[in-house]
């Protein structure tokens, strides 16, 4: 069905787009024919104000949506806010995504790309994404090219989605996000991607992120009579192990990702005090961290250590996979927790990225201790989190999508 498609897609890649989102899904949304004045799409968008988003194809969490996460006792009702992390597996135009992934790429399967990416958004009920690996020569082409999957996001579900796009020192990959209008409203942005990283040895040349973390200050919208509340989402992308024959170290860029994890830690307990001290507004990292949750720059990155664990006489030293190996009084308490490891029926799972059969838990999402609790799956019981996996359609990206709702 995709190589008929292909035939009559030309150049027209979003037409062509909604066109394999319907053979997804199986059937086309009446939004998708609809004008702005129509009734259905009137319906939909009031149907997303009021938080009841339709029931996902594929069900978030153990089988289960929002609304059956929500015990009926809850008076918190539906949450405010659905956060959700994808690494968009080297998007750009046909040409551009072509070119860094397959050459036999065709513009049907370039355009079923989309549609299977926007389907796990949808999936995941998300408000806010954080996206990685999205292509682009500049901020334009990188804009436009991430509005192909807002507009088919918008064409099913009649919702809106911005597109924000961060600064990069890399010459095509940067990371950006898709926020929807109807949920949430940016107050301000700033881009980590002029920051010098922190040194390890006090010689070494100056280094700095390849893809600038993109931090957002967003105001979340109540739900039934609730007040709105200030949210801020940092979104990163640490270094890959690719090229690992050229880390001096030789140890696939662990390093490098640790001096990232540090600079991030140390700017958010720096620029966002009062996020660590109470609820009044919550702080959530999300995105790739490139390495899994067992390595250096994840407990650095979480705050259980620091850079200065391995300098010289720092007590820690580490391992050929890049875990830390050090004296045990070197264990703080953390500053920032994972809601996916501590998630009891998440953290059961194979993990969020995939090579060669091979699992890890390379995406993440992480808090401070006192946004864990907007988090919680049930108002009365601590210590399980709505955090959730969604992995179809699977040949969308190598990556899974994650994502945590919060309500107040």
């Amino acid at each position: 069905m995709v190589t008929d498609f292909t035939k009559i897609c030309l150049n027209v890649a979003f037409t062509c787009a909604i066109g394999v989102f319907v053979f997804y899904f199986g059937s086309a949304p009446a939004s998708v024919y609809a004008n702005d004045e129509s009734e259905s799409h009137v319906n939909n968008q009031d149907r997303d104000h009021d938080g009841g988003h339709e029931e996902s194809a594929q069900n978030r969490k153990a089988g289960r949506s929002v609304k059956d996460l929500l015990a009926k006792d809850d008076p918190r009702g539906p949450p405010e806010l659905v956060l959700c992390s994808q690494n968009l597996n080297n998007l750009g135009d046909f040409a551009l995504t072509k070119r860094r992934l397959d050459t036999s790429m065709t513009l049907g399967t370039f355009n079923a790309k989309i549609a299977g990416l926007a389907k796990r958004m949808i999936t995941g009920e998300c408000d806010v994404v954080a996206v990685q690996e999205l292509l682009g020569a500049n901020e334009a082409e990188a804009t436009e090219n991430l509005t192909r999957i807002a507009k088919v996001l918008h064409f099913h579900t009649g919702r809106v989605f911005d597109v924000i796009v961060g600064k990069t020192n890399d010459p095509v990959s940067r990371v950006g996000y898709l926020m929807a209008t109807d949920r949430v409203e940016m107050l301000a942005q700033v881009s980590y991607n002029r920051v010098e990283l922190p040194k390890i040895l006090p010689k070494e040349r100056p280094r700095f992120f390849l893809r600038g973390p993109l931090e957002l200050q967003l105001s979340v919208r109540g739900r039934n009579g609730s007040k709105s509340k200030i949210v801020t989402v940092v979104n990163f992308h640490l270094k890959s192990k690719g090229g690992r024959e050229r880390d001096p170290a030789e140890l696939e860029w662990e390093t490098y990702r640790m001096q990232m994890a540090e600079a991030i830690r140390r700017i958010v307990e720096s620029r966002h005090e009062r996020a660590f001290g109470s609820g009044e507004t919550l702080l959530v990292l999300l995105g790739d961290r490139n390495s899994n949750f067992d390595s250096a720059a994840n407990d650095i990155l979480s705050g259980t250590l620091t850079l200065d664990d391995f300098k010289l006489k720092g007590g820690c030293r580490l391992s050929k996979r890049g875990v830390a190996f050090c004296q045990k009084e070197k264990h703080r308490p953390l500053r920032l927790f994972s809601l996916l490891q501590s998630d009891p029926q998440t953290k059961t799972l194979t993990g969020t990225f995939h090579l060669r059969n091979v699992y890890s838990w390379l995406d993440d999402i992480l808090v401070s201790q006192e946004t864990m609790r907007f988090a919680w799956e049930n108002y009365a019981i601590e210590g399980d989190y709505t955090s959730f996996v969604i992995n179809e359609p699977a040949d969308v990206s190598d990556h899974a999508l994650i994502g945590a709702s919060f309500n107040w």
